[in-house]
């Protein structure tokens, strides 16, 4: 799965780092795809310019549990541009909200469409029914004002499942070990129409 996005990211040292991690693989990053019903076209189109977002290259773990959160942790890098910016040379604050609420919605679509293709592969279909979720709060920490334009590694991982309930925590970082900004969301499993 590689592209112009595969090539910025590997000229980032501690970005190249991660994709020759073998606990790491390339995956595909949805929202980022138009769709004709003008889903996600917010990070589609909108932030998809030379002034916002870049680029965009989620990782997701090798590593796979054989429940209905196969995947625990992504990680998704993006270059943004200055025209985020809420301050000179600083992220809008709501800005850093949308792309931690976003990376979280990668991530549990990512485990959406795995828990979807074991059960077209089983036969099953109870749990074809419905598998979306909603943001139901994001809680967010703004440690250190994030930097731009450059590089930014984003991360999700989920925190623990109760029933529909789905807590995921995510954080913006610089990739060198400086956390920036940590989400602790919500996230609730809808309910199947009858």
């Amino acid at each position: 799965m590689k592209d112009s996005s595969f090539d910025r990211v590997a000229s980032i040292p501690w970005a190249a780092r991660l994709l020759n991690d073998p606990k790491w693989t390339v995956t595909r990053t949805g929202s980022r795809l138009p769709k004709s019903s003008g889903e996600d076209s917010f990070f589609a189109e909108t932030l998809a310019t030379n002034r916002t977002i870049r680029t965009c290259l989620t990782l997701r773990t090798v590593e796979e549990a054989d429940d209905e959160q196969p995947y625990k942790e992504i990680v998704t890098i993006v270059e943004i541009g200055d025209g985020l910016n809420g301050f000179p040379q600083v992220i809008h604050g709501g800005m850093a909200a949308t792309l931690l609420d976003e990376v979280c919605g990668v991530l549990i679509v990512s485990n959406t469409e795995r828990v979807l293709e074991r059960a077209k592969a089983s036969g099953s279909t109870d749990q074809l029914l419905n598998a979306d979720y909603m943001t139901a709060y994001l809680n967010m920490t703004y440690r250190r004002p994030v930097p731009t334009p450059g590089p930014l590694l984003c991360t999700a991982k989920v925190d623990r499942q109760d029933g529909r309930k789905l807590y995921v925590r995510a954080t913006i970082e610089d990739g060198r070990g400086t956390v920036y900004t940590i989400g602790e969301a919500l996230f609730i499993k809808m309910k199947a129409k009858l």
